[in-house]
């Protein structure tokens, strides 16, 4: 299991802060469309097999100490790992602007 250390959590919260301001640096936006396009049903998403396998995904991606490193292990991983971990890496996104913003409409 990767060994995250708590800088790798700060850079990871660095670009989460810039994809909540729309400037998404990991991700190309083709790749981007592609996932969130092919979205059908969450109940999917949630399936154990499904979660574990994108906790472990996104585990290993926190764990990359750099930019570099990171976009590298995102271009090794299959269609079904990059879409889901893209879904789970907006929906944190999404909840962290929710979080942060001062009123609800």
């Amino acid at each position: 299991m990767a060994q995250i250390e708590e800088k790798s959590l700060e850079r990871m919260e660095a670009l989460l802060t810039h994809s909540a301001r729309g400037v998404h640096v990991l991700f190309e936006n083709g790749v981007i469309a592609q996932a969130l396009k092919d979205v059908c049903d969450d109940k999917d998403f949630y399936d154990f097999d499904k979660m574990k396998k994108v906790q472990d995904v996104m585990t290993e991606l926190i764990a990359k100490k750099g930019y570099f490193e990171k976009v590298s292990y995102l271009k090794t991983l299959d269609r079904e790992s990059l879409n889901m971990l893209i879904r789970a890496y907006f929906h944190i996104v999404e909840n962290t602007v929710r979080a942060n913003c001062d009123h609800s409409h």
